[in-house]
């Protein structure tokens, strides 16, 4: 496969951008990916040669799927990955030491989203980021390219405050140089990992335990009797020791092994590529059964410890993201996955300030929003080392008790933001309006039927990132000349309401998007009228590509019979007002009312828009 990389350390003739990302593992490119939508001013930059050859992170939870899918890389994830259907529980049986199986479990998510988790190396995912970033947008990381010094101008009105010195090397270890360069840039996106160099350039100081104990991870493609060995499993055995096992692509399987009396590298080390001190120790553990391998893709040894920055946004123009901010073991399947999602919360956050049209108030949501899903993250990391190292894989929060506690948390469907900037605090009406909806949660799809061909598909296939924010309005059956009228009053007052008009009207960005884009989900079936009669906020039109003909969609329970339905889902009262839901661009909810309250939605929006 192709590598989009400019590993020539081409670089841009522009040394003035818009965003400078330091780092391009998975949270830098989701990082790019995002801020792709929004200007081509980007420069991405990372010490290494290449991409993660493999390895790594190993796998996606389904909100990470669902952001994926909002760039249309969903599918190309789920292709070449595992998915992760079952999981299991073994212990050693008393007096032998060998183990058994106490307990098996579906591996889902247990919630409301369309993907399972699945089950990738590190290095595919970057690939597929990669190539979207070069075959979309033209955007190329520079690789071996050394951030060497960083200078920020605190002059208020300075384009470009932040100077970061880079050295185009030809070396790493040695950093011999063929080339120095200074880049200005509004803002800097630090992904620059554990040991991140940002953060060690202002200063901020990290909290937690950098020690522990130490686990050693390898993915073989194993030669096993075990009848579990595609399943996600955890194993203990009684004086033995603790491993756990992951399903991965192409036969192989990740195993994490407790490493309770230490291990030397030099002593893993060998020159066949396989690290049999480690996999011996995993086959000590799954006695009676057996376990060899000839081949191993890659493996690593490594120390649980959890670290957290006690700055998301140490300068108002510098953001730290993904583990740069935070860091912990692996065993939760969480690092990878919470570091794209940093990237996503923060990144559109900085596009829409850099539009000109958002206050750059909203950046402290980044931290108000993220660190707390940090916080979550070091208890529920404390909790599963502690339960996989004694052992615990049924007791009193054993492994997957603590799974299970924190099961909506895992698969990220279950996040929900607080009250904050861009997330209304609610109200009767709001609760009232959308009984099922919460705020600050991503918004659940469903089914739906776009009017103007009948097409069944998910109403998330049409909230592709972009910036927009969504404006989904309920109008119930238009067959009904009342709920017409009202759908046409609520139009009327959001159009002569000048700051809203402005938002559904400007559009901005690569994709030329509205800032609001208005989506209409009624109860009638696709013949009853006209979607041309409908208010023009409803197909907008175009002077290249005529009327949009997809924001009006249908949830039409007489012709739909087969499918779960929107009203139902969002506990919608289809005889009452017009419902409400504002969707943020990363699909949180942000606002909820009816259509007698766009005086609560303009002030809504009054609290972060330009004036």
């Amino acid at each position: 496969m192709v590598s989009h990389d400019w590993s020539e350390s081409t670089t841009s003739d522009c040394a003035n951008v818009d965003i400078l990302i330091v780092g391009a593992g998975p949270a830098g490119l989701m990082a790019a990916c995002c801020a792709a939508q929004y200007t081509r001013s980007i420069r991405i930059i990372d010490l290494k040669e290449s991409r993660t050859r493999t390895g790594h992170g190993d796998g996606f939870q389904s909100r990470t799927l669902e952001i994926l899918d909002s760039f249309g890389l969903a599918q190309d994830i789920l292709k070449q990955s595992t998915p992760d259907v079952e999981g299991s529980y073994w212990t050693s049986k008393k007096g032998c030491g060998h183990i058994q199986r106490v307990g098996i479990e579906e591996a889902g998510n247990g919630h409301n989203s369309r993907f399972p988790k699945a089950l990738l190396n590190q290095g595919a995912t970057e690939q597929i980021l990669l190539d979207y970033l070069c075959g979309k947008h033209q955007i190329f990381v520079e690789r071996s390219t050394l951030a060497q010094t960083l200078h920020i101008r605190d002059v208020a009105d300075a384009a470009f405050p932040v100077s970061v010195g880079i050295l185009h090397v030809t070396d790493n270890d040695n950093q011999r140089s063929k080339g120095r360069a200074t880049v200005n840039a509004r803002y800097l996106v630090a992904c620059d990992g554990a040991h991140s160099w940002t953060r060690e350039q202002l200063n901020v100081p990290t909290e937690g335990d950098p020690s522990g104990s130490t686990w050693g991870v390898f993915d073989i493609v194993p030669i096993s009797d075990f009848p579990d060995i595609r399943r996600s499993c955890a194993i203990h055995s009684e004086g033995v020791g603790s491993i756990m096992t992951i399903p991965r692509e192409n036969r192989m399987v990740r195993f994490y092994t407790h490493l309770h009396d230490g291990v030397e590298k030099t002593k893993v080390d060998d020159s066949s590529g396989v690290p049999h001190e480690l996999v011996d120790r995993a086959a000590r553990t799954m006695k009676p059964y057996t376990l060899t391998c000839k081949h191993c893709d890659w493996w690593s040894l490594y120390r649980v410890g959890r670290r957290l920055t006690t700055k998301y946004r140490p300068h108002d123009r510098v953001f730290l993201v993904g583990d740069a901010a935070h860091s912990h073991s692996p065993l939760g399947g969480q690092g990878m996955n919470v570091s794209m999602q940093d990237s996503y919360n923060l990144v559109w956050k900085l596009g829409a300030v850099l539009s000109g049209l958002f206050d750059n108030a909203i950046f402290d949501t980044y931290e108000e929003e993220r660190r707390p899903v940090a916080e979550r993250l070091m208890r529920l990391d404390a909790k599963l080392v502690e339960a996989y190292e004694n052992g615990s894989t049924r007791s009193d929060k054993g492994v997957a008790e603590t799974r299970e506690d924190y099961s909506g948390f895992m698969s990220g469907i279950e996040l929900i933001y607080s009250p904050n900037k861009l997330v209304s605090h609610g109200g009767s009406s709001s609760s009232a309006s959308a009984r099922h909806v919460k705020l600050g949660k991503r918004i659940d799809s469903v089914p739906v039927t776009t009017h103007c061909d009948g097409t069944r598909t998910q109403l998330a296939r049409y909230l592709s990132m972009n910036g927009s924010w969504r404006l989904f309005v309920f109008s119930g059956d238009l067959r009904q000349q009342e709920r017409m009228d009202l759908l046409t009053r609520f139009a009327e007052a959001f159009m002569k309401c000048p700051s809203l008009a402005k938002l559904n009207q400007t559009s901005f960005g690569n994709s030329k998007s509205s800032i609001i884009e208005s989506i209409l989900i009624h109860s009638s079936p696709t013949t009853a009228f006209n979607l041309l009669d409908l208010p023009d906020m409803f197909h907008p039109f175009d002077e290249e590509l005529g009327w949009d003909y997809w924001k009006v969609f249908t949830d039409d329970k007489e012709h739909t019979t087969d499918v779960s339905h929107a009203y139902e889902t969002y506990g919608i009262d289809e005889a009452g007002p017009c419902c409400l839901i504002l969707c943020r661009p990363d699909q949180h909810v942000a606002w909820i009312g009816d259509s007698e309250d766009v005086a609560g939605l303009d002030e809504h929006f009054s609290r972060f828009v330009c004036k």
